[in-house]
């Protein structure tokens, strides 16, 4: 065992009692304690063994995602080391180095000297020079997902992946305002029956999957996972609507099932509104495995951004009855179990009726955690962001949702620390920017146009 790996000198430092022997004796094993320390110091490196390795490299800039995650973009044929990060397409004979992509190593060589990478990493850097906790920081020290290659060489930029995210099919019942073709058929086709919509720097296009490549990509993903689930942390499965995806789905359990992953967090999102047939079919299998300790945790993500009409508006096809049913139902599960989250997008439609969410949240978080993770909108349509608006627009807005944010568990802080940030960040926003307000105006007259909605009854705050 590389001690090193996962015990600090801060660690150490704050658990040590006086007689221990220091930290490097310790790293070393030349030391000689009586048997009462002795027993001290081996439940101390036990309790910390159980934890899980730490990730050693702490540049300026450093980012535990870039070097244990990567995101695989079947629909696109692409990669990406964090779902905030510009995919890079890659050819099918490379599927097996999608974790060490030319630019991925790139990125991890200049974070190891403090740089920051241009290809998405500003959502952090934002947030940090603003004065916030960002999700980089926020991952920074979580145990237990760095690479194996660190541990005997802690500046590796080839490594293996513990974190993998899998966007798969575009399969959907639901036609989200920030999504496109790629991840909903039902957007598909919407654009397929409208056509192409280029105007007032709006673009929304007419998306052409290339199907037999993606059917190619997705069969080798299920070889890989095949060979290399037992080797990761977490895998996560993303969508369209994960529970609607039954070659996916139907792939994942079975591999499950041959390979037992004791280790494995096993996460999936959903939008929590698919038929029963759907839901009756999948959960109760994750949870018996589950059970079976074929996988450590089932972590079930609510894909979920504010509440009210406006919610059913961003997320078009949305029934929040439905949902609240099935969230009630998820959220009266043993959380050994079944661990539930929340994850929301953050754009300038949702901000107004967040508190709403907030206020389930604190509902049903009564007698169990619920992680609460967000972020901004993150695909090419930036007009949705609320940062085309001056702060003063959101400033009663977040007194009010980080008044109702509680901190009561770690979850319930980490949450209300990055959502400070996400606050500290609008906060250096003082002026509308009208050429992008416009632009969104635009986008949501030609929704409704499609969808025979009226955004201006809903979200009149944003006529500026």
């Amino acid at each position: 065992m590389n001690l090193k790996s996962y015990i600090t000198n801060e660690d150490y430092n704050t658990w040590s009692g006086p007689d221990w022997p220091s930290f490097d004796d310790l790293l070393s094993g030349n030391y000689t304690v009586n048997a009462e320390i002795q027993k001290e110091v081996d439940e101390f490196v036990n309790l910390h063994f159980k934890k899980g390795t730490v990730f050693p490299i702490k540049t300026a800039t450093a980012c535990q995602r870039k070097w244990t995650e990567s995101n695989l973009w079947l629909n696109d044929l692409s990669s990406s080391s964090c779902h905030r990060i510009t995919p890079i397409k890659f050819e099918l004979k490379d599927f097996d180095n999608f974790h060490n992509l030319p630019r991925k190593v790139e990125d991890r060589e200049l974070m190891l000297k403090g740089g920051w990478p241009d290809n998405g990493c500003s959502y952090c850097q934002n947030i940090e020079e603003a004065g916030g906790i960002s999700d980089r920081l926020q991952f920074l020290n979580q145990r237990g997902y760095a690479p194996r290659e660190l541990e005997t060489d802690p500046i590796a930029v080839k490594v293996s992946p513990r974190m993998l995210q899998i966007w798969a099919q575009n399969t959907c019942n639901m036609s989200c305002i920030y999504c496109n073709g790629n991840f909903s058929s039902q957007i598909e086709k919407e654009n397929l029956k409208y056509g192409e919509f280029n105007s007032g720097g709006v673009h929304i296009p007419v998306v052409k999957i290339p199907t037999q490549a993606v059917k190619e990509y997705f069969d080798r993903f299920v070889i890989w996972l095949d060979q290399n689930v037992t080797t990761l942390t977490r895998l996560i499965l993303l969508g369209g609507e994960t529970l609607l995806q039954h070659e996916l789905m139907t792939a994942v359990l079975d591999i499950f099932e041959r390979h037992p992953s004791p280790n494995l967090e096993f996460a999936m999102f959903s939008n929590f509104n698919v038929p029963d047939s759907a839901w009756n079919r999948y959960i109760p299998t994750i949870l018996e495995l589950q059970k079976k300790g074929h996988i450590k945790y089932f972590d079930l993500m609510a894909s979920i951004d504010c509440w009210g009409p406006e919610q059913e508006y961003v997320r078009s096809g949305l029934d929040l009855n439905k949902f609240e049913q099935r969230f009630a139902w998820a959220a009266d599960q043993d959380p050994d179990c079944l661990r539930l989250y929340i994850s929301q997008t953050i754009t300038a439609m949702t901000i107004k009726t967040m508190p709403g969410l907030i206020e389930k949240i604190n509902q049903y978080s009564k007698n169990r955690p619920i992680a609460h993770y967000f972020s901004f909108y993150l695909g090419p349509q930036q007009f949705q962001n609320p940062d085309i608006f001056a702060y003063s627009m959101w400033e009663k807005d977040f007194e009010k949702i980080l008044s109702m944010m509680q901190t009561n568990t770690t979850e319930q802080r980490e949450a209300k620390d990055r959502m400070i940030g996400i606050q500290k960040y609008l906060q250096s926003i003082t002026k509308h920017n009208y050429a992008e307000i416009e632009k969104l105006h635009t986008y949501l007259d030609e929704l409704d146009r499609r969808r025979g909605t009226n955004w201006q009854q809903l979200f009149p705050y944003l006529k500026v």
